[in-house]
């Protein structure tokens, strides 16, 4: 069992190397104006997210693997932009345009 404050650090570091990576092979910063309204992949969405979220699967099944998780860690950070990258439209495709739908329907 591993302390809180190594969790809480864990996932900061997940964060960050993941944004750092996005940044190195050329993720956007941030989504198109409006950014509420923008679907665009960044570094900043869902990039650290998905760091996260299987850091998390990892904890929630007690498999921290070495140093108390700061490897997986590391290894997620790294994961997970090229998972946003060139993965993430094949794994969730966009909608169809509502247009596309009612003429489909007609």
């Amino acid at each position: 069992m591993i302390g809180d404050w190594t969790i809480i650090l864990s996932y900061l570091i997940s964060i960050i190397v993941s944004f750092v990576v996005a940044l190195i092979i050329k993720l956007p910063l941030t989504g198109e104006k409006p950014i509420r309204f923008s679907w665009v992949n960044s570094a900043t969405f869902p990039t650290p997210i998905i760091a996260i979220g299987l850091l998390a699967l990892c904890f929630s099944i007690n498999f921290y693997w070495i140093m108390n998780g700061l490897a997986l860690a590391i290894i997620f950070g790294v994961i997970s932009p090229f998972i946003v990258k060139y993965l993430f439209d094949y794994i969730f495709p966009e909608p169809p345009v509502l247009d596309e739908l009612s003429k489909e329907s007609d």
